[in-house]
């Protein structure tokens, strides 16, 4: 596994819509830790700039957070909950952060990665990519960054299936196996059919 990203944030003291609002205009985004290990949610917020450049397109594994309070750090492993964003301007303005235990599975999402060039494709075929992720179970520290799909394989007319995932030791996928993937299919008014046509116009002919 990849070193974990750090996410620096401050406890935040005052809590309400109010603060909340007076925080976004700072260039802070207000959010919330919460866990097993925890007892009470700790309210705390991230500045915008660093939220960018942890999160730049949502982030689905175990980050390091570095909380401070009073001067002092105190590092956690935590998961992404739930990101809330304006819905006119698209900007975060709430983060929900998970605890996460090294002895305590965690359930999430993972994307579906392809590996190598499909020969059905080559021969003409339409790749669909049909399941973009997949949810999994495991402890924190064996959570991969993705499941690698490997088309190299497949044929016009082939599926891969969940089932057909390489999946790393210690990792139970939730996803039903027989789902589909990815598949290539024939293209519309495949060569195949049109080729069949020709083979039988001359057995026609000669029967007249």
């Amino acid at each position: 596994m990849s070193e974990r990203v750090q996410l620096k944030a401050q406890i935040r003291g005052d809590i309400g819509t109010g603060e909340a609002n007076r925080l976004r205009r700072g260039g802070w985004v207000p959010g919330v830790l919460y866990g097993p290990d925890l007892g009470e949610p700790l309210p705390l917020k991230v500045q915008v700039q660093e939220l960018r450049r942890v999160l730049p397109g949502g982030q689905r594994g175990v980050i390091q957070l570095a909380l401070e309070k009073e001067g002092e750090t105190r590092e956690y492993p935590v998961m992404v909950k739930e990101i809330q964003r304006d819905q006119t301007k698209g900007d975060i303005i709430h983060l929900d952060l998970y605890q996460v235990s090294a002895t305590r599975k965690v359930t999430t999402a993972v994307p579906v990665q392809l590996v190598g060039t499909a020969p059905g494709v080559k021969a003409g075929g339409v790749l669909q990519h049909q399941l973009w992720e997949v949810e999994i179970e495991c402890l924190p520290q064996q959570l991969p960054e993705f499941l690698e799909a490997d088309i190299s394989h497949l044929e016009v007319g082939d599926v891969l299936t969940v089932g057909d995932l390489k999946v790393p030791e210690g990792v139970e996928v939730l996803t039903p196996a027989e789902d589909a993937v990815v598949s290539v299919l024939a293209p519309q008014g495949g060569e195949v059919e049109e080729g069949v046509e020709e083979e039988e116009a001359p057995e026609a002919a000669g029967e007249e």
